[in-house]
């Protein structure tokens, strides 16, 4: 049996900024997402926790990151304003470094 199998409840949402908290007028939308790290905050006593994502939007205080999330049995993409400052960016390597030709 999968791993996912084994949850029966979805994960719990982190601390994120609220959309009414976000001027839409300040928002710059990525023309391509961004490779990040987000360290993700909780509420109910768990340690934070730093996870991949990508940046979709942003305003000068705030990002818009998604990053896989799981839902009861299975994960799927999940979008949080969360503050800029909780954000890093991250590199991704072209799959081709180290095979050969």
């Amino acid at each position: 049996m999968s791993a996912l199998n084994q949850h029966d409840e979805p994960e719990r949402d982190p601390i994120a900024v609220p959309q009414s908290a976000i001027d839409a007028r300040s928002v710059t939308h990525a023309h391509k997402a961004l490779p990040v790290w987000v360290r993700l905050a909780f509420d109910d006593g768990r340690q934070p926790q730093t996870d991949k994502g990508f940046a979709l939007a942003w305003t000068g205080r705030h990002v818009l990151v998604q990053v896989l999330w799981r839902m009861s049995y299975y994960q799927a993409a999940r979008e949080f304003w969360v503050e800029a400052t909780q954000v890093d960016r991250r590199q991704i390597e072209p799959q081709w470094i180290g095979r050969s030709a």
